[in-house]
């Protein structure tokens, strides 16, 4: 009897106590195709230009991403931020509306391919001597895909389509941009492109880029994949560049639980690696003192709140307890990740040498993989793109646009130094400087008595009183000077863009339409 006992007591120990079976491991993921193997090893390997490259079937396997749905994702984002860039009466504002119907259409109708890896190259230091025109000319974009995902030809055929929807709105505010399948291109091209951009489909690749670039780039040797050392952490995140002389650099994020975040230059003129580890060196020691500081503020806060609560009687003996176990780094890093990333970081240099890395814990990365598998990071992602993105990249579409006002009073500066010299006096008016600034301004324009209005599809002209009112005046010579004053809204609101110009010839800015 005793003996059946424990043997029915070991059976419901055993039964209670033991962890359910550990699901299978997900199979790794299929190769590449062997033209996007090519591309990808290329991008990684070392050499003249530059490469990023993002590792989406590493990102998931951390899961960090969760790659199938990932061209939606970004067609996701893509709407919402042309959605909200769609304010306004302007064309600008038309474009970004049609361009979020665009994208959540496509969104809606497209079978998007599984995204494996995306990644961008530059595969020539001629933009070191050429500048930007040159990345026009090599720079190629390149998407990796399923090698079993259906046939491109339908994706395709709607991207016409939809280009062409957008290309029409394009063409009627005279970018002339037309559509076109040159063999199994897709091509975009127009008066206000240098040349045309291009979609070229490959088995289990997206190439894009210039007809130019896209050539040049396939008829390249191929280079062998960097080899990788026993256990060595994938790639997640690389980004190379090759400066010639000036040496060559490369940021690499890599991890499998942990994540290594790794930034090394070589060839760098000692000089300048003196500069980076004191720049760097002095960042770290700012960031500790105000860690120090904030830790001091918790700690006599928690102290107060503490004596507080172990003096009242009525508080629950749960609460006390909680109180007198919590401490001040507990506040501020609740699990202690702060505290191990900022051990973890590593600086060394040397003659022409500089490497910094650190190492986010694995606990840091479960945490955040949950929170993605839980649906909060593409919440919090969003709220990024509407509180940072969006109102930086409207601030650099303002102040794109402000260039036409700082060029166009240069030039009416130049106008009225020229007539001074020939008439031995001011111009009064901008037809005696012979000054007439090209139609689509955004500004309008004023000297003396006189304004020149803004023409540019929704631009707005104040009513009186203008905001260049009293800072406009033509005198006889040249100690009396003169003054030019431009003004507008960039971005629908109550305040505007006022710039000033005078003898001295630098425009004044004197009240910022983008603060």
């Amino acid at each position: 009897m005793r003996l059946c006992l424990t043997a029915v007591l070991a059976a419901l120990w055993v039964g209670c106590s033991t962890t359910p079976p550990t699901p299978p491991a997900p199979p790794p993921p299929p190769p590449l195709s062997p033209e996007a193997a090519a591309v990808f090893a290329r991008a990684e390997a070392p050499g003249p230009g530059a490469a990023l490259v993002v590792n989406l079937d590493a990102l998931e396997e951390l899961g960090l991403v969760a790659k199938g749905p990932t061209l939606r994702q970004l067609a996701n984002v893509a709407t919402f931020a042309m959605a909200q860039l769609s304010t306004g009466e302007d064309s600008d504002a038309r474009l970004f509306a049609r361009g979020a119907v665009v994208s959540a259409l496509l969104r809606e109708w497209a079978k998007l391919p599984s995204l494996r890896r995306v990644g961008f190259v530059v595969p020539s230091d001629r933009f070191l001597e050429e500048g930007p025109p040159a990345l026009a000319q090599t720079a190629v974009g390149a998407l990796a895909v399923d090698e079993g995902s259906p046939d491109n030809a339908q994706l395709l055929a709607g991207l016409v389509a939809l280009v062409r929807s957008v290309a029409e709105e394009l063409s009627r505010e005279g970018a002339e941009v037309s559509v076109s399948l040159r063999g199994q291109d897709l091509c975009v091209e127009g008066a206000e492109l240098d040349m045309p951009l291009c979609i070229r489909p490959r088995r289990g690749l997206l190439l894009f880029g210039s007809p130019t670039a896209l050539t040049a780039f396939e008829a390249l040797p191929p280079v062998a994949a960097p080899a990788a050392a026993p256990g060595q952490a994938p790639l997640l995140m690389g980004f190379r560049l090759e400066l010639g002389a000036k040496g060559r650099g490369r940021l690499a994020l890599t991890g499998r639980d942990a994540v290594q975040l790794a930034l090394n230059l070589e060839g760098v003129a000692p000089r300048d690696v003196g500069t980076l580890e004191a720049v760097t060196k002095k960042a770290l020691s700012d960031y500790d003192t105000h860690q120090s500081e904030v830790l001091q503020r918790i700690a006599a806060g928690l102290a107060e709140v503490q004596r507080s609560i172990a003096q009242d009687a009525n508080a629950p003996a749960s609460l006390k307890q909680a109180a007198s176990a919590l401490t001040a780094q507990r506040v501020v890093d609740e699990q202690g990740y702060w505290a191990q990333t900022r051990q973890s970081l590593q600086l060394s240099s040397a003659q022409d040498r500089f490497s910094v890395s650190l190492t986010v814990p694995s606990g840091a990365v479960k945490e955040l993989s949950e929170a993605i598998a839980a649906g909060g990071a593409p919440v919090a992602v969003m709220g990024i793109l509407g509180a940072v993105a969006i109102p930086n990249f409207m601030r650099f579409q303002s102040r794109a646009r402000q260039t036409e006002v700082t060029t166009n009073l240069k030039s009416a500066f130049t106008y009225q130094r020229a007539y001074f010299q020939e008439k031995d006096r001011w111009g009064r008016t901008f037809e005696e400087l012979g000054f007439a600034p090209e139609p689509g301004r955004r500004y309008t324009y004023c000297m003396g008595k006189q304004c020149l209005p803004c023409d540019a599809p929704g631009c707005k002209v104040s009513p009186p009183p203008s905001p260049c009112q009293g800072l406009t005046s033509v005198g006889q010579g040249p100690r009396d000077g003169f003054s030019i004053c431009a003004y507008a809204n960039l971005d629908s609101d109550d305040t505007w863009d006022v710039w000033v110009i005078d003898q001295d010839g630098e425009p004044q800015h004197l009240s910022n339409d983008m603060e």
